[in-house]
């Protein structure tokens, strides 16, 4: 029992001197980034120049996604390889697809990992379907069409 009581203090001591190990490093650490931003503001007063700015990543605007009706996207599909496509890499929106493979699940089957969905093509659907966001065209009534004469 002597052996495991001294083996817990020396633990003890090892988790101790870790964490004072740790917290003088951090204290360093902010020490000398104060002192760099004291070096840097000192050569800007001497460069007179002001420091370049770091630039933030270019982000695509929102509005460049394409949001395809379904006969595009199927004709899309239909033209791919193994009848998938990459949303994010096709530069298609995500909401727009995802809503067009919920309203026809029979044709479209979303997939992929994480941040890179796919959509893929499982069958063609018949003409004249009527697909979500889209008007459905009715021909006209004959008895709806006046003669002019």
């Amino acid at each position: 029992m002597a052996s495991l009581d001294a083996l817990d203090e020396l633990i003890a001591e090892l988790a101790h001197l870790q964490e004072s190990v740790v917290r003088q490093l951090r204290e360093r650490r902010e020490r000398l980034c104060q002192e760099l931003a004291s070096v840097n503001a000192e050569l800007e007063e001497l460069e007179e120049k002001p420091a370049p700015a770091k630039k933030k990543p270019a982000k695509t605007p929102a509005n460049a996604a394409r949001k395809p009706t379904l006969p595009e996207l199927i004709a899309e599909l239909e033209a791919a390889p193994e009848h998938t496509l990459n949303i994010r890499k096709a530069h298609l929106d995500v909401k727009n697809i995802k809503a067009l493979a919920k309203a026809n699940p029979q044709t479209l089957q979303l997939g992929g990992k994480g941040g890179w969905p796919t959509v893929t093509l499982l069958k063609v659907p018949p003409q004249g379907m009527f697909a979500f966001g889209e008007t459905p065209v009715a021909s006209p009534d004959p008895s709806d069409v006046q003669a002019t004469e």
